[in-house]
């Protein structure tokens, strides 16, 4: 159990944490405006679009491919050494964005800062989550969820200015101060070392299995973002992808320290938040990637489609601060069942509209909403599935699974308004539309199967009462229960001489009541911290486990 941190330095955690988000969501949405503003004539550009568009996969490959092995690393050698050698790359690859001439050059740039940012991820959430007491993980998880809408927000107002002045370059200027920034403020950190036991050899970790693991998600990220303009050779790419995954994964089976700690995937509803965290990055990419799109098919300048994208930002980033608060009557997976439910009602209405109108700002909104519940919904449904020594590698999996399914969106949206099923002069965008409400409905359903099948989740009281705690207060009662036999006046059993039988069941104190009120009974002092392992958890009605303790559930009848 983690010790509460002093005021200052829980809130330099949390701004360090939330910051990261912020640094990095900025960074994405500043590629997002500078493609755009290439593309559109804002800048002196020759490129064609498929060449623009390196300028995202560049940095999104990298950190797909790479946050699965950063979280692990992080739990084994230090989350703030990880986090920051992420920073120190971070930043010199963005120092090296505003600098390089070549075009070339800056798609390297690109791909050192996607690789900071796969270290700085999870090891920023992984970090703040470690140190805080367990009743305020859940608050910190939607601040830090909610810093990237807020950095989304913020480089769309003032991304378009900074553009217009000082060219597509400067857009990566505040990100580089604020990495700066968060490099100074993650020395006063704790360094988040791992747990070690005593004795326990030093182990190296499974290097092969983690190149292995980060080139297989780096292909197939690669063959899917790719698929539109490569055609087949994607195929051949993404099938070498799952050769190399399904190396890793069995490197991993027989590893002492393995690449891909299994033992998480068999922690109790890690898989579900997992496949909800990838359905959800299929959403939200999608529709992220479709506004833009869609207000640029009609002619407006990226300045007022910044504008026209500030609502969906502020939505994102109030609903996902708010979701902390009610997460604890709804449960991760009632706020991903309420998100989910509000982006395809979104996307209904914006169904129904024919152009830019005030029903499709408020669709606008409502997406805005729908993400910023599903952002820390699925993030406590899979990083506090994970034992606190886990958590960082929780986060990369999360993370680098919200990745591939933002890949799947972006390719299946690009895909489907190039090759539309629905008819009509907006066709395309009927059509993503139409996926869209699909993918909203697959993410409803596996919360509301997650919720059907483990009713705490929907924010059941509980209490973990741990066995040690539950038999020294046995032992006691049966000590006050024999003195209080001894004070009782003498009555003679019938069929005994005595009163009491000459033999006495087994395990039970021979002798008259007396005799075991004066029988000496170890009065052992409950431990101040209990380990995990001391204790489990129960539902209602089931059997308890014999190496764990009760979880006691608050009913209608008490606890």
């Amino acid at each position: 159990m983690a010790r509460k941190p002093a005021r200052g330095r829980g809130t330099l955690l949390r701004l360090v944490g939330a910051g990261v988000m912020f640094t990095v969501m900025a960074d994405t949405t500043a590629t997002t405006l500078a493609v755009g503003l290439m593309q559109h004539g804002g800048a002196d550009n020759t490129l064609p679009l498929s060449d623009l568009l390196w300028l995202t996969s560049a940095a999104f490959v990298p950190i797909a491919a790479l946050l699965a092995t950063a979280g692990r690393w992080a739990d084994l050698f230090g989350r703030r050494r990880v986090l920051v050698i992420g920073l120190v790359i971070f930043v010199l690859g963005g120092l090296a964005t505003l600098t390089v001439p070549e075009w070339s050059m800056v798609l390297a740039a690109r791909a050192a800062q996607g690789v900071g940012a796969a270290a700085m991820i999870p090891a920023s959430l992984a970090v703040l989550l470690g140190e805080l007491p367990e009743h305020q993980r859940r608050g910190a998880i939607a601040l830090w969820s909610s810093a990237s809408g807020l950095g989304c927000l913020l480089m769309q107002a003032g991304g378009g200015w900074l553009a217009t002045g000082f060219g597509w370059r400067a857009l990566f200027a505040p990100v580089v101060v604020t990495g700066m920034l968060l490099l100074l403020a993650s020395t006063w950190l704790p360094p988040g070392l791992p747990a070690r036991r005593d004795g326990a050899p030093r182990t190296r970790p499974d290097m092969l299995g983690a190149i292995l693991l980060a080139a297989s998600i780096g292909a197939l990220v690669l063959a899917i973002s790719k698929a539109t303009t490569w055609g087949a050779t994607c195929g051949y790419l993404a099938g070498g992808a799952l050769v190399l995954l399904a190396l890793a994964l069995l490197r991993s089976r027989r590893h002492r320290v393995p690449a891909v700690d299994l033992t998480l995937w068999r922690r109790p509803g890690f898989a579900w938040g997992w496949l909800a965290t990838w359905g959800f990055g299929v959403l939200s990419y999608g529709l992220l990637a479709l506004q833009p799109l869609y207000l640029l098919h009609l002619g407006f300048p990226m300045i007022e489609v910044a504008l026209w994208l500030t609502p969906t930002s502020v939505a994102v980033a109030v609903t996902a601060w708010l979701g902390g608060k009610v997460v604890r009557k709804l449960g991760p997976y009632g706020l991903i069942y309420v998100g989910a439910t509000a982006c395809g009602g979104s996307c209904v209405v914006a169904l129904a509209q024919s152009g830019p109108t005030l029903w499709g700002l408020a669709a606008s909104v409502g997406v805005g909403v729908g993400v910023g519940a599903l952002a820390p919904g699925t993030s406590m449904a899979t990083t506090l599935a994970a034992q606190p020594h886990q958590y960082a590698s929780a986060v990369g999996a999360a993370v680098m699974s919200r990745m591939v399914g933002g890949a799947v969106g972006v390719a299946t949206v690009s895909v489907v308004i190039g090759h539309p099923f629905m008819v009509g002069p907006m066709g395309g965008l009927a059509s993503a539309l139409a996926v869209c409400v699909g993918v909203s409905v697959l993410v409803g359903t596996i919360a509301l199967i997650k919720m059907l099948r483990m009713p705490h989740a929907t924010g059941e009281v509980m209490v973990l009462v741990p066995r040690r705690m539950l038999l020294e207060l046995r032992m006691q009662l049966a000590t006050v229960a024999a003195e209080a036999d001894a004070l009782l006046p003498a009555q003679q059993a019938p069929g005994y001489p005595d009163g009491y039988p000459a033999a006495y069941p087994a395990g039970y104190p021979a002798g008259p009541p007396h005799a075991v009120a004066t029988q000496a009974v170890p009065q052992q002092a409950v431990p101040p911290q209990v380990g995990r392992g001391q204790a489990h958890a129960m539902r209602p009605g089931s059997q308890p486990r014999v190496h764990g303790g009760t979880r006691l559930a608050r009913t209608s009848e008490g606890l």
